[in-house]
């Protein structure tokens, strides 16, 4: 299985928070998704070696890296991409295969 880790700092959050966390909430739409998981930085403990500045993560899982692949290309995502593009100041995306 491959998982997709997203992390989003925005802009603007106080404006366009929602607009980005449904925007990602469509991503399950995609055929080739497994499963996902949506939210924003937990009110953990602060140490360290905990990068807490993000405003959105999205963990997408797939099957397979074929999978991965197809969603990188699927209408779905491409227009999520389009939508949203403009309210983040910086993605950092993290792959991983279990």
């Amino acid at each position: 299985m491959i998982v997709h880790q997203v992390y989003f700092w925005l802009h603007q959050p106080e404006k366009d928070l929602n607009a980005v966390l449904d925007g990602c909430k469509k991503i399950a739409l995609t055929k080739s998704v497994k499963s996902h998981s949506i939210g924003k930085a937990a009110a953990t403990e602060k140490r360290e070696v905990i990068d807490d500045s993000y405003d959105i993560a999205l963990m997408v899982n797939f099957d397979s890296i074929e999978d991965h692949d197809d969603y990188q290309v699927d209408p779905i995502h491409l227009q999520f991409i389009e939508d949203h593009k403009d309210k983040w100041a910086s993605v950092k995306i993290y792959d991983f295969e279990v």
